[in-house]
C-alpha cells in the first residue's frame, strides 16, 4: 500500500457513508501509520462548533449534538504524533443533522378506503400496448413500471421479487374483504401470478434449474444489471408465495417447487452460514459476494419444517441449515450492521456504502416470532429498529439531500437509491405492529398510525400508490414512474395493520393477532 493509503483517515463502519442522522453518530476510521492521537471538530456552515480529541480511531458525536441544528454538518479529522505534528491525511465527512419522532399519535386515516382504491389500481388491465409474450397475463407480469398518469410500462420485471407481492396483497385483500366486489378478480390475477411461477422458471438442467428468474427484460430471462445472472436468496421469497398458494389452492405443485428450491439453497449455502448475493444459475457459482439477507431462506426453510407432509430428515436438514444462517446473521449483520446486497437494479458496492432496511425489517419480524430461539431477540429487534428509524425514516420536512415533500413518517430505500417509498414504509410498519405487540410500549403505536398514515396521503387519483413519494407543495408526485409491485407490498402492510389496530380495544392490546411469517 501506498503512503497516501496508510496515512489516510479512511472512514469505515455503519457511520462511514450514511448521509443523514437523527441521533448522534460514533464516527470510525481505520487504524492510521504514526498517529497517537487525532483531533476532532465540528462545524456548521459559519463555524466549529465543537472539538475533541481522541487516541482511538473514532469518536462519539453525542457531546457535540446539543450544539447543532438541524442542517449540514461539517466534521474534520486530524492525526497527530506524540510531538503534536500532524501526519495523517486528513478525513472530512459531511452529513446532515434531521429532526426525530414527535411523540404525537394521530387520528388513524381512511385505511380501508386507501387499500381497496389501491386494490383497484392493481387489477387494473394495461393502458398501452400489450406485447405477444404477455399472452393475457397481468400487466405487470412482464413489467414493474409503469407511469401511473399515461400507462405506459417499461420492458423490465423482477418477478422473484414482485411477484410475490402481488400474491400476498391480493390473497390478504380476499382474506380481509372476501365479499367485496374486487375480491374475485383479486383471487383470480392472485393465481395467475402463482401460475406464472410455476411456468416461468430457469432450466431444469441448470444448477438453479425450476428458480424463479430475478430480472426478465422484454420477455426474456435476464438483462439489466444482472445479465445472466441471478439474485440467488430472491427464490425463497418466490417459494414463500408458493406455500401460501399451496395453502389457498391445495395445489401440490406448489409445495414441491419450494421444497427444491430450499434443496438447492441448502446445498449453496456458504461454509459461514450465509449465502452468496448473485451466482451463475446455471453452474451455481458465485458471481457477487456479500448479501445480507439471509432472512430469507431463513424464513423459508422455517416454514418448510412446520409442513405436515415434512419428513423427519427433511426437517432435521431444514434446521440444522437454518441455524448455522441464524448463527452468521446474529454475528454479521444484527451485530456490525452492515445491511447490504438486497436489489437486482444495484450493483455491489464497497462496505458500508450502500446500506438498506428491507432484510433489516424482516429480521426484525422474525426475531419477534414466537418460534425463534436467538437469545435476547427482542433487544436485538428493538436496536435494529433505532438504526432504521435514525437512517432511513423521514419524520419531518428536513434539509438534506432527500428532493421530495412527501407526508411523513416515510422510509428511505437505501443510500445509492435515497427516495421515500410507500414498499419500505409499509414494511417497517409491519415492525412496528410486532414491536408493539412484544413490547406494548406506546411509541410504536403512534409511529405505526402515522406511517399508515403517510401511506395512505401518497394515494394518487387513479388509487395508485406514490412510489416515490407524493409532494406536499405541488400536490402531486414528483416523480410518477410506479412500481405497482411497491405498491402491492404497501396494500399487504396495511392490510395487516388495519386487523391489529381494530382489535386493540379498550386495553391497548391484540394478543390474538398473529403476523405470521410472510412479509411484504
Amino acid at each position: 500500500m501506498s503512503a497516501l493509503e496508510t496515512r489516510a483517515v479512511r472512514f469505515m463502519g455503519p457511520s462511514a457513508a450514511s448521509p443523514r442522522f437523527v441521533a448522534p453518530p460514533v464516527l470510525a476510521w481505520s487504524a492510521v501509520e504514526l498517529a497517537t492521537h487525532f483531533r476532532v471538530r465540528v462545524a456548521d456552515r459559519d463555524r466549529v462548533l465543537w472539538t475533541g480529541t481522541t487516541s482511538e480511531p473514532r469518536i462519539d458525536l453525542a457531546p457535540a449534538w446539543p450544539k447543532v441544528a438541524f442542517g449540514s454538518v461539517d466534521v474534520l479529522v486530524q492525526g497527530f504524533d506524540h510531538e503534536d505534528t500532524e501526519v495523517c491525511v486528513r478525513g472530512h465527512r459531511r452529513f446532515w443533522r434531521v429532526p426525530g419522532f414527535d411523540g404525537v399519535r394521530p387520528e388513524p386515516a381512511d385505511w380501508s378506503g386507501c387499500i381497496r382504491r389501491a386494490v383497484g389500481y392493481l387489477l387494473g388491465a394495461a393502458r398501452d400496448e400489450v406485447r405477444p409474450y404477455e399472452n393475457g397475463d397481468p400487466r405487470s407480469a412482464w413489467s414493474s413500471y409503469e407511469d401511473s398518469v399515461t400507462g405506459c410500462r417499461g420492458p423490465l420485471a423482477y418477478p422473484a421479487l414482485h411477484h410475490p407481492s402481488f400474491i400476498f396483497a391480493l390473497l390478504g385483500f380476499v382474506d380481509r374483504f372476501p365479499t367485496d366486489p374486487l375480491a374475485a378478480e383479486a383471487e383470480r390475477q392472485a393465481g395467475a401470478y402463482g401460475r406464472w411461477l410455476l411456468e416461468h422458471h430457469l432450466p431444469t438442467d441448470w444448477r438453479c434449474g425450476g428458480f424463479t428468474p430475478s430480472t426478465v427484460s422484454d420477455g426474456q430471462f435476464g438483462g439489466a444489471i444482472e445479465g445472466d445472472s441471478i439474485t440467488l436468496f430472491r427464490a425463497a421469497r418466490a417459494a414463500e408465495a408458493m406455500l401460501r398458494l399451496a395453502r389457498d389452492t391445495g395445489d401440490r405443485r406448489y409445495v414441491e417447487r419450494a421444497k427444491h428450491i430450499a434443496t438447492v439453497l441448502v446445498e449453496l449455502q456458504n461454509d459461514d452460514g450465509s449465502w452468496p448475493y448473485r451466482v451463475d444459475p446455471r453452474t451455481g457459482e458465485m458471481t457477487e459476494s456479500y448479501t445480507s439477507a439471509a432472512i430469507t431462506p431463513i424464513r423459508l426453510l422455517a416454514m418448510l419444517e412446520r409442513l405436515d407432509d415434512t419428513t423427519a430428515t427433511e426437517a432435521a436438514k431444514w434446521r440444522e441449515t437454518r441455524g448455522r444462517a441464524e448463527a452468521w446473521l446474529l454475528a454479521g449483520p444484527i451485530t456490525d450492521c452492515r445491511w447490504e446486497g438486497m436489489y437486482e437494479d444495484i450493483r455491489s458496492a464497497p462496505a458500508w456504502t450502500n446500506l438498506q432496511n428491507w432484510d433489516t425489517n424482516e429480521t426484525i419480524r422474525y426475531l419477534l416470532n414466537d418460534d425463534c430461539e436467538i437469545p435476547n431477540r427482542v433487544e436485538h429487534a428493538q436496536r435494529l429498529n433505532a438504526f432504521i428509524e435514525d437512517q432511513f425514516v423521514i419524520w419531518a420536512a428536513e434539509e438534506s439531500p432527500v428532493a421530495v415533500r412527501c407526508a411523513t413518517p416515510s422510509v428511505i430505500e437505501q443510500y445509492h437509491c435515497y427516495h421515500p417509498m410507500e414498499v419500505h414504509t409499509g414494511n417497517w410498519l409491519l415492525s412496528l405492529l410486532a414491536l408493539h405487540q412484544a413490547t406494548g410500549e406506546e411509541h410504536y403505536l403512534a409511529k405505526g398510525i402515522a406511517a399508515a398514515n403517510s401511506i395512505a396521503a401518497g394515494q394518487q387519483s387513479q388509487g395508485a400508490l406514490s412510489t416515490w413519494g407524493f409532494d406536499s407543495r405541488f400536490d402531486t408526485p414528483l416523480i410518477t414512474m410506479n412500481w405497482p409491485g411497491c405498491n402491492a407490498a404497501a396494500v399487504s402492510a396495511l392490510l395487516h395493520w388495519q386487523a391489529y389496530h381494530a382489535g386493540l380495544g379498550t386495553t391497548g392490546e391484540n394478543r390474538e393477532f398473529r403476523l405470521g411469517p410472510w412479509g411484504v
